[in-house]
């Protein structure tokens, strides 16, 4: 025999047991529902208006940014305690994946478990420094304009792929979590359910780890986790992606400070391509009104080299229930392979409002 089909046999197996040990978990468990699933309606709205300065390049001098999504969501709680929930995510804005996240869990005193189009364990658990406004930070934001690449301590070349997440019950202060990724390449807005399982693309099975921790001491609050994730890959050329992730986070007295690194080995499949995301950050804030500083960083070795640097300075105001009022300026400077489309340096000034509902 192969060592291809037994590699295949070997995953059919997994799966399956894993399939089999849910039902079994769950058959005690199991009940008449009391009542059926109601959707409702939430998410987010943030429009934002900038100037910007750039090294290089004839771009307009101001921009208006929107971002936003619509939430489907709803649950129910069986007759026994079982709480069976669904998520769909709309794009409030034409977009190339108009239905983001999409998944369906299913939670009690087990922990809780998702399945379908959601971010990994390692992602999800993750803490990193105080963003000081909504929307237009410097870690995975919801939008920019620097030209730069985007400094990102969370675990998230797996992205939204197709994934089983199981998250433990927090015990002491301790969570931990596990994500399984058949195809790292599929996405449930872009695959059709009909078909047979694709052909290997570039990235194949992936997998992930995590473990937080939650608590406070003598009024000191303390976020703290640490996440692992690999993607498999056997197309000629391309090679297996590790990401390692730490952050904390500290709060007293209206202060917040933080910090994350993440460690990415063989960056989107690139030999030998390392790359390091950092950020820092500080806020105070009372009552409506939170004012901070954040700094980010990444670099490149060994296939690359590079390195960027970038500073937000802001402040937000809460307005009204789900209503904030936010501006600021950002410092931008990457060098080599992380300059960015428009130079080495960009300085941006932005007001703007984030809705939630």
């Amino acid at each position: 025999m192969t060592g291809s089909k037994v590699k295949y046999q070997r995953q059919i197996y997994l799966g399956f047991t894993a399939v089999l040990s849910m039902t079994a978990a769950l058959a005690p468990f199991s009940s008449i529902a009391a009542e059926k699933i109601s959707l409702g309606l939430s998410g987010y709205l943030e429009t934002v208006f900038l100037a910007a300065s750039y090294d290089d390049g004839d771009q307009l001098p101001t921009d208006i940014r929107h971002e936003g999504e619509v939430h489907f969501t709803g649950s129910t709680v069986l007759d026994n305690g079982l709480k069976f929930g669904v998520n769909i995510q709309l794009e409030a804005r034409e977009s190339t994946d108009q239905i983001d996240e999409t998944f369906m869990y299913v939670e009690g005193s087990f922990g809780r478990v998702n399945m379908g189009s959601e971010d990994s364990a390692a992602y999800l658990m993750h803490y990193y420094s105080p963003d000081p406004v909504p929307a237009i930070a410097l870690n995975d934001p919801h939008m920019k304009a620097s030209g730069f690449t985007t400094p990102n301590s969370f675990p998230n070349e797996i992205g939204d792929a197709d994934k089983i997440t199981y998250l433990t019950p927090r015990l002491s202060g301790f969570q931990f979590g596990a994500s399984f990724t058949p195809d790292a390449d599929k996405e449930t807005s872009g695959a059709s359910p009909y078909l047979p399982i694709a052909d290997e693309g570039d990235a194949d099975e992936a997998y992930s780890l995590s473990a937080n921790y939650v608590s406070s001491f003598n009024d000191i609050k303390i976020k703290t986790s640490l996440g692992w994730q690999v993607i498999t890959r056997t197309s000629a050329g391309l090679e297996d992606t590790d990401e390692l992730a730490a952050g904390l986070q500290m709060g007293y007295a209206g202060f917040t400070v933080g910090g994350a690194y993440k460690f990415t080995d063989n960056d989107s499949g690139t030999a030998d391509l390392d790359r390091h995301d950092w950020n820092l950050g500080a806020t105070y804030g009372m009552g409506p009104w939170k004012v901070g500083l954040q700094y980010a960083g990444v670099s490149l070795d060994d296939a690359g080299n590079g390195d960027l640097h970038a500073v937000i300075v802001g402040g937000q105001y809460i307005l009204g229930p789900g209503i904030t009022a936010f501006g600021g300026v950002q410092f931008w400077n990457g060098e080599d392979d992380l300059e960015g489309s428009g130079g080495e340096d960009a300085s941006i000034l932005f007001v703007g409002t984030a809705i939630n509902f």
